[in-house]
């Protein structure tokens, strides 16, 4: 079994769902499961496209942002390995896992390109967005894979020393988020307020497959601000949330 089997039950069986509201630059735009479907296909298309083939590492430099799920899920289809990067690394910490990972290509945003060492195949996430035309978006072309397929390579915090990439596999994150869906007891009606990085394997493998296996329904903020978590929780009511101790306090 690979993740996607899982997720279809929401991309393909709930593609008429209301599925995330994502907030940037203050505004909010919606999209149900199958208009994640339907991107993501644009986006697998997209890195087969580059050249990205099964096993190739793709590298994200991003802030929460519709992007970084359209790209999770396409390297999900595609077989690729998904290489997150922390936002608030230096250039010296970003050039690290840029040459221990040594991905194919790199997606980030136009003010940051400057930030990745000479030499690496960068892509600015919004000109890959504007190339990827709505009529390629609806065909579907997925590589299959097994739970034992790598699909991340996460890199740890560099606490004592510089950081190591850990492999997570298709069943690492579908093992994970069946049992915290089943502990949690996770379903369809649940409202999900998001506001932990999406770099980070907190956000990425807890908040968003905990999502997409229950089908619930989520809240995707840029980032955590105390000032504006209680209009948050007030206007849209979360009945689920992830958090780390920082927030909280």
């Amino acid at each position: 079994m690979s993740l996607l089997d899982l997720i279809d039950q929401s991309l393909i069986g709930r593609a008429d769902t209301p599925a995330i509201d994502v907030e940037t630059g203050g505004q909010r735009t919606q999209f149900s499961f199958g208009d994640l479907e339907s991107r993501s296909n644009g986006w697998a298309q997209w890195l087969a496209q580059q050249g990205i083939a099964p096993g190739d590492r793709v590298a994200f430099l991003l802030g929460n942002r519709i992007e970084i799920i359209d790209l999770w899920l396409a390297c999900v289809k595609r077989g690729a390995i998904c290489v997150p990067i922390n936002v608030l690394y230096t250039a010296r910490e970003i050039a690290h896992i840029v040459a221990d990972a040594e991905p194919s290509l790199v997606i980030t945003t136009a003010a940051r390109l400057a930030e990745l060492p000479e030499g690496t195949v960068a892509w600015d996430v919004d000109v890959v967005q504007a190339a990827i035309v709505p009529a390629a978006r609806r065909a579907r072309h997925v590589v299959r894979a097994s739970a034992g397929t790598p699909l991340a390579l996460v890199y740890t915090s560099g606490t004592t020393g510089a950081s190591k990439g850990a492999v997570l596999t298709h069943g690492n994150f579908a093992a994970n988020a069946l049992a915290l869906n089943s502990c949690w007891a996770m379903e369809a009606s649940d409202r999900l307020l998001c506001a932990l990085p999406l770099f980070h394997v907190h956000g990425l493998g807890n908040a968003l497959h905990g999502w997409l296996l229950s089908g619930c329904h989520l809240f995707l903020v840029e980032r955590f601000e105390s000032t504006r978590a209680q209009a948050w929780f007030t206007q849209y009511a979360p009945t689920v949330f992830f958090g780390v101790p920082t927030m909280y306090v």
